[in-house]
């Protein structure tokens, strides 16, 4: 993973890209990963985690509507968590994860 993440900063160094990440069920290991690279202070902006629902509305904008019609961890909240998220940041990119993290999480379906 830190391999990749080291691909990852240099390529956004090179580029002059800012980016922004938000986080669920990772609990911000992805910000981790990436700032545990050196130079990534260069590129790196903004690392929110939005654990809960209330704080995906409340911090990132993500409607309740979608939220509702969708489920937390769909496709559509993880885009709106992305756009969200480049605005606060006013980064050039931006990256988000949702879904069901641990051993008993989630359901068959």
């Amino acid at each position: 993973m830190k391999f990749l993440a080291k691909k990852i900063v240099k390529k956004l160094i090179k580029k002059k890209i800012k980016i922004a990440i938000a986080e669920s069920c990772t609990g911000g290991m992805l910000s981790s990963v990436i700032t545990s690279v050196s130079g990534s202070s260069k590129v790196f902006n903004l690392g929110l985690i939005v654990y809960s629902n209330q704080s995906k509305i409340k911090i990132l904008k993500v409607s309740k509507k979608i939220i509702r019609k969708y489920g937390a961890v769909s496709e559509q909240v993880c885009e709106a968590m992305a756009k969200n998220v480049t605005k606060i940041s006013k980064t050039n990119m931006s990256a988000s994860i949702t879904g069901i993290a641990g051993p008993s999480g989630g359901t068959k379906k």
